[in-house]
């Protein structure tokens, strides 16, 4: 998903950010014998883009970075980033290494993270998280309901349908802002993505990334109309039951 904006690499929806992937060994299953630091990086960026990310990566470059890892850079939306590979190609570590022999700077703890989801929050319907201290932000009265989206995400062309319908339901209760290919708000995907799409923000103050494929359309229906009544304060009275 070539977007300008979206430039953090995302794991799918268990669909979560690269960047939130606790520094972990993944087995690669196919084994092979002696490979080349291209070879192995390569086997790696294949593994990632079938099994942590929907949003495909490329082999970038890669060297030696230890006596047992190459460090290889996987690009997505034009964005680089470095991960290892065993040298046998069996073994990949995703993400930077950290140095934890030097403290970090106080404050500093979650500072790779969007703003909003830094913040402390709850988990509501459909997986999507209720910012504690954040109030629901409006437009001529409504609540804004933000989707933020690719032409090429498949998980975006099958949530879009099925957010249209629930919001046109809600007719003129809320203000639909709808973000495609990065083009508007996006000082506000920002605050709340690491890059990935789809992403919902509801009010300002529920927000999710991913979709609720794996929940099936009518769960997802019945989801979506449960966040938004708690945007809309409970408006109308006919879907908010």
């Amino acid at each position: 998903m070539n977007i300008k904006t979206m430039n953090k690499w995302k794991i799918s929806t268990v669909v979560l950010a690269l960047v939130a992937i606790v520094l972990a060994a993944f087995l690669v299953k196919d084994n092979f014998d002696s490979v080349s630091p291209k070879v192995a990086a390569q086997k790696a960026v294949d593994y990632i883009n079938k099994n942590l990310t929907s949003t495909p990566g490329t082999f970038a470059s890669v060297d030696k970075g230890t006596a047992t890892f190459y460090k290889f850079y996987i690009e997505i939306n034009s964005q680089k980033y470095p991960s290892f590979v065993s040298t046998d190609g069996k073994l990949l570590i995703p993400y930077d290494s950290m140095d934890i022999s030097k403290a970090s700077s106080p404050g500093t703890a979650g500072s790779n993270q969007p703003e909003m989801v830094a913040k402390a929050s709850t988990d509501v319907e459909g997986n999507f998280k209720a910012i504690t201290d954040e109030n629901v932000c409006t437009e001529d009265g409504k609540p804004i309901i933000y989707f933020f989206e690719s032409t090429t995400c498949p998980h975006c062309q099958w949530e879009k349908p099925v957010l249209e319908g629930v919001v046109k339901e809600f007719g003129s209760a809320v203000s639909f802002h709808e973000s495609i290919d990065g083009d508007k708000d996006t000082d506000v995907f920002s605050k709340y993505s690491s890059g990935s799409v789809p992403t919902l923000v509801i009010g300002c103050k529920y927000w999710r990334v991913g979709s609720g494929e794996s929940q099936g359309a009518d769960t997802e229906k019945e989801n979506l109309t449960k966040v938004i009544c708690r945007a809309t304060g409970n408006q109308p009275e006919s879907l908010c039951k």
